[in-house]
């Protein structure tokens, strides 16, 4: 019965902060319903974090939730530091997808970056993708490995990460190489944890910097030829995205492969690493 807290969580703060948002009519009629949609998320995940360690205290008998998750707010040059070596790592990976599409005659053209596209690609690093970190690598992390063990868990935490991000407008075709990706991604960020020894800051530079940037290209940075093959894009014509292109995934097979490499070389393993970072400890 441990699960019961897991899955209710969310099922009871996503409608009460979906009804919370429904006041706002109160002051806009007008409001869309995609951005009424996107102030209940906020109040979803304010409440999430207001709550979490209560949360922490309780359930995983922690003093301190925030480096349990890997949040160390003590040492912030270092913090700044492992969140760099993920963003760069992430500049590395688009870098090679642009080299490999340039050498193959696809790119027509770079233009220059508008600061508005700029302000965005900002705003997604640090607040959709710090608040998916936190969620999906940090909390959910610790509850699947907590109730299923640690490589259960860690599949698990990268499943329902790929799943939570399904799509209605897109054809099952689609679907299956978008959460192919998907899951390889929550994997290679899983282990970008075990490498910062436990610290979330790698991931969220990583993951920040991938989304990011990419954004920047598909707002009009990089211009495709018309030609490219779209399974080098993305998993449809209509869906340029490319964790779920064939190169896409082939990288992250790649990244796997050497990140478990690094583990047998440093000899930190992934079970050291998390379970030590539960434990409010430093690998």
């Amino acid at each position: 019965m441990q699960w019961i807290p897991t899955l209710s969580l969310f099922l009871f703060l996503y409608p009460f902060g979906w009804l919370i948002s429904h006041f706002v009519y109160l002051f806009d009629r007008n409001i869309s319903s995609n951005n009424l949609s996107i102030i209940g998320s906020i109040i979803t995940f304010i409440m999430f974090l207001s709550l979490l360690p209560s949360w922490g205290s309780i359930r995983w008998k922690t003093n301190n939730t925030w480096l349990s998750i890997g949040l160390d707010f003590k040492n912030k040059f270092k913090a700044l530091k492992i969140f760099f070596s993920g963003f760069i790592f992430s500049v590395f990976l688009i870098f090679l997808l642009f080299v490999f599409y340039f050498i193959c005659g696809w790119v027509d053209r770079v233009d220059n970056i508008q600061f508005i596209e700029l302000l965005n690609a900002i705003l997604l690093i640090v607040g959709i993708v710090f608040a998916e970190e936190i969620v999906f690598r940090g909390w959910l992390l610790k509850e699947m490995v907590l109730l299923f063990g640690l490589r259960r868990g860690v599949i698990l935490q990268s499943t329902i990460f790929s799943l939570a991000h399904y799509r209605s407008d897109i054809g099952l075709l689609t679907l299956i190489p978008f959460f192919s990706g998907l899951f390889l991604f929550g994997l290679v960020l899983t282990l970008r944890r075990t490498i910062d020894r436990g610290s979330l800051w790698g991931c969220i530079g990583l993951h920040g910097g991938l989304v990011g940037i990419w954004y920047l290209f598909d707002s009009g940075m990089v211009i495709f030829s018309i030609n490219t093959p779209y399974f080098l894009l993305g998993p449809s014509k209509d869906m340029v995205n490319p964790i779920g292109s064939v190169i896409g995934i082939i990288i992250l097979l790649i990244t796997l492969f050497f990140q478990r490499k690094l583990f047998a070389r440093t000899g930190r393993f992934l079970a050291s690493t998390v379970n030590a970072s539960f434990k409010d400890e430093t690998p």
